[in-house]
């Protein structure tokens, strides 16, 4: 909790559109209840919008903490953090930790939301198709995180080994650097990479999954 407050009192801006979409699913469900009673069921949907979101953010945090571990100037540098961190190098580790979890989270919400969102449509109601229970619908998360963390381990090592320097002029003048590691750098840069890639993957592999499943479970019925 601490976490997450810490991170919406330093990031106004994306505080301010949370609240704005909060503040929307909560008329959207207010009407829906207020239209149909006992039968309204949207509010289940936005529910689960948020759930996704919140395993989405939780899980940029966690990757972020072991990335800022793998390379302090991934973040220093490239996310602009020496203005939050100060000039003494390496900066401090539990305030590295803090600014990583948050630079994660913010990396992430929107992901989480157009997952769920992605989810929801695969879930919606079709003829000879019967709808998966939110429940159901939520287990085809970690299917999505077997395939985001290994593309990731790969995109790290990848980096690490300097096959992703082509993809921009700084990387390869970071080589011939010594003032920072440049081979950590690139290695945090392509677990990042791996992990978007993965994640658009993952969203494939998942929908297909919850396909599949609505079609097994249309034969049982």
């Amino acid at each position: 909790m601490r976490l997450m407050l810490d991170f919406l009192s330093a990031n106004h801006w994306l505080a301010g559109r949370i609240a704005a979409g909060a503040l929307v699913f909560l008329i959207l469900a207010g009407t829906d209840l207020r239209r149909h009673g006992r039968r309204a069921s949207r509010w289940r949907e936005y529910l689960f919008l948020i759930f996704v979101t919140c395993v989405a953010m939780l899980y940029g945090a966690v990757n972020d903490q072991v990335t800022s571990r793998i390379s302090w100037e991934y973040f220093y540098y490239g996310k602009e953090l020496s203005k939050d961190l100060g000039l003494t190098l390496p900066p401090d580790g539990l305030a590295m930790s803090w600014a990583a979890a948050k630079v994660g989270m913010g990396a992430t919400w929107s992901a989480g939301l157009l997952i769920g969102a992605v989810l929801l449509i695969a879930n919606n109601p079709r003829a000879r198709r019967r709808r998966l229970s939110y429940t159901t619908l939520a287990t085809a998360l970690p299917w999505l995180l077997l395939v985001v963390i290994p593309c990731s381990v790969v995109g790290g090592l990848l980096g690490y080994a300097g096959a992703l320097t082509w993809t921009s002029a700084d990387f390869g003048e970071m080589v011939t650097m010594d003032y920072f590691r440049p081979f950590r750098f690139m290695a945090a840069w392509g677990a990042h990479l791996g992990a978007y890639a993965g994640g658009l993957i993952g969203l494939v592999v998942v929908t297909l999954r919850v396909l599949s499943l609505r079609r097994v479970s249309t034969r049982e019925t």
